[in-house]
């Protein structure tokens, strides 16, 4: 390294310090092991009552806040050979969707019941997403298709808006919309009832990661690199990109909060980060746990949560920890 590229390292250094050394971690108010092998997916309600995770060898497993053991275990076939891929807590906290890369499953989460399970043929499954009271289930495939099904009247919907492999995809409550993101660089919002598409955003890079702000009014994008967007759902009009500094940032979860005012995510590299909506600024930045050292060296973050009114944030991550945070009282300042 010569002379000029030590200054502007040392500089940059010195710019992050500044930046968030002044700003402390939250304090970690409760942690638990809710998968000793490791969390392959996962979901926290919305609510943030229970989260679930997909391990190897357990199945889907559904976890109580705080609890010590897990309500539930779900295997979503008899032999337990097919590998849970993605998992989706409606956001009334009623059903929980699961898939493998050729089925996927239903289960009720006040009864622990399974409501339905079916095979998929052709093209893997790649993401799942469910609605209030699981009225609507849509899959992302590795072809770039989308299906909207729905259980009760096993009405089938398909859309053929992206050009290659599903990478996220999320619904809102009522099951009438979807957003997806594609390694084709695109995220489109679509109607599910229609099958049209009502906006589609642009990026330089494939899409990692997408969000819907439960009341209606954002989403975002992110891509593979250091782009992530904050959009107006009515409009489609740009609110803000979000103000990252590092030279690669690539999100691994992402969520909104209740108000839509905060935003906050996941990333590869264990880091959890808190963001203003509108300003795109980046409020707070801290690390999950790993496990012991005979574990991988790093974690992905593979769900977060925020309580706006209390402060509280949850995380689960591949080291197979639930996680739980207080936030200072002036946080939102």
């Amino acid at each position: 390294m010569n002379i000029k590229q030590n200054v502007v390292f040392s500089l940059g250094l010195v710019i992050s310090m500044l930046l968030f050394g002044c700003t402390p971690a939250p304090e970690q108010i409760h942690k638990k092991a809710h998968s000793e092998a490791g969390t392959y997916v996962a979901d926290i309600a919305d609510d943030g009552s229970f989260s679930v995770v997909a391990t190897d060898s357990n199945g889907v497993l559904l976890w109580p806040r705080y609890a010590n053991d897990a309500k539930y275990q779900w295997r979503q076939d008899d032999a337990d050979v097919s590998q849970i891929i993605a998992v989706d807590i409606s956001a009334d906290g009623a059903t929980v969707a699961a898939a493998s890369r050729k089925a996927f499953s239903l289960w009720d989460v006040d009864k622990g019941t399974n409501i339905g399970y079916w095979q998929s043929s052709g093209a893997d499954i790649n993401n799942i997403a469910v609605s209030n009271n699981g009225s609507t289930i849509v899959l992302g495939l590795n072809n770039g298709t989308q299906i909207a099904f729905n259980p009760q009247s096993g009405r089938r919907l398909e859309f053929y808006g992206h050009q290659s492999s599903i990478t996220d995809l999320v619904i809102t409550p009522n099951g009438r919309y979807a957003l997806s993101g594609s390694t084709d660089q695109t995220a489109i919002l679509w109607s599910t009832e229609s099958g049209q598409p009502i906006h589609q955003w642009q990026h330089e890079t494939r899409l990692t990661k997408v969000a819907l702000d439960s009341g209606g009014r954002y989403a975002l994008t992110a891509g593979s690199l250091d782009k992530a967007y904050i959009w107006d759902v009515n409009s489609g009009e740009q609110v803000k990109q979000l103000d990252i500094i590092e030279r690669v940032r690539i999100f691994s979860s992402a969520r909104f909060s209740q108000s839509g005012k905060f935003l906050i995510t996941g990333s590869p590299s264990r880091q959890i980060t808190l963001w203003r909506t509108k300003t795109g600024e980046e409020l707070r930045t801290w690390n999950v746990e790993l496990r012991d050292s005979h574990r991988p060296n790093n974690a992905v973050v593979l769900s977060t949560w925020l309580n706006e009114s209390t402060g509280m944030v949850m995380s689960e991550s591949s080291a197979g920890y639930g996680e739980w945070w207080q936030l200072e009282p002036n946080w939102q300042q």
